[in-house]
């Protein structure tokens, strides 16, 4: 069976937003690939609730941005959410526990494959109270851009994710097995 591992997004103020249970899909030692099924509970701070999709959520180390890539039932790229944060720890495949703090800006990319911006407004307030997020800003929207190209091509990170899941049973199967299938369409 995959390892579970607990995400958690965090708010620079130290507060949690939101926290889910997935598990480990060890496809990569470059970056670490959380699958979260279908059904799962998605404890946010406005109230819990369950995820109607599948999911993957990519960690690259050091990196300022996370992926969060929906999958319908059928397992076929429903969307994309790409939180610009903080540089995450260097998280591996054996880690039961991911922590990343959100810089409120976001690019989201639809089924259809256009990209979107969003949540300028909520950075601009923040960096008015948080000055860890007004230091970030040049990098943030640097990287908030890349990411709004990248996704545009489906290149850069996002050239290692399925646009179509091969299985959506990833959470009962072996990480080996689950790894083989995966590393098999990649």
């Amino acid at each position: 069976m995959l390892q579970e591992a607990n995400i958690r997004k965090m708010l620079v103020n130290g507060d949690q937003w939101g926290g889910w249970q997935g598990y480990q899909l060890p496809i990569s030692d470059q970056y670490v690939t959380i699958w979260t099924p279908s059904g799962t509970a998605m404890h946010w701070k406005p109230g819990t609730w369950i995820s109607n999709r599948h999911q993957l959520s990519y960690f690259w180390p050091h990196a300022w941005f996370t992926l969060h890539i929906g999958y319908d039932l059928d397992g076929i790229f429903d969307s994309a959410y790409c939180d610009v944060v903080l540089p995450t720890p260097p998280y591996d495949s054996r880690s039961r526990e991911l922590i990343y703090i959100d810089l409120y800006i976001d690019a989201v990319v639809r089924q259809d494959g256009t990209v979107y911006t969003k949540d300028h407004e909520v950075f601009d307030r923040a960096a008015r109270r948080y000055p860890i997020v007004e230091e970030s800003r040049q990098k943030s929207f640097e990287v908030l851009d890349w990411l709004e190209e990248q996704a545009k091509r489906w290149a850069g990170p996002f050239a290692v994710i399925p646009r179509q899941l091969p299985r959506t049973d990833f959470e009962q199967m072996s990480a080996e097995h689950a790894q083989a299938i995966m590393r098999s369409i990649l």
